[in-house]
């Protein structure tokens, strides 16, 4: 099932966790605010290959993808 959202949600659907970090893509560097962002679940890492189809979100405890709905 995929999920969507207009906003990022407050809850994950998949497991009811509060933990949703925003995924960031592409070749980041790796400066202390980053890797502190990452040690408290506000972002994840989505890789350098980007599609035209990739989730916004992902829950830090189940690592469900969440996608922007944009309609």
């Amino acid at each position: 099932m995929r999920i969507e959202s207009k906003v990022k949600p407050e809850i994950c659907h998949k497991c009811g966790s509060k933990r949703i970090a925003e995924i960031l893509y592409g070749m980041p560097l790796g400066t202390s605010e980053l890797q502190k962002d990452m040690e408290e679940g506000k972002i994840v890492l989505g890789g350098c290959c980007i599609t035209n189809d990739d989730p916004k979100w992902q829950c830090v405890d189940c690592d469900a993808p969440i996608y922007k709905k944009f309609f």
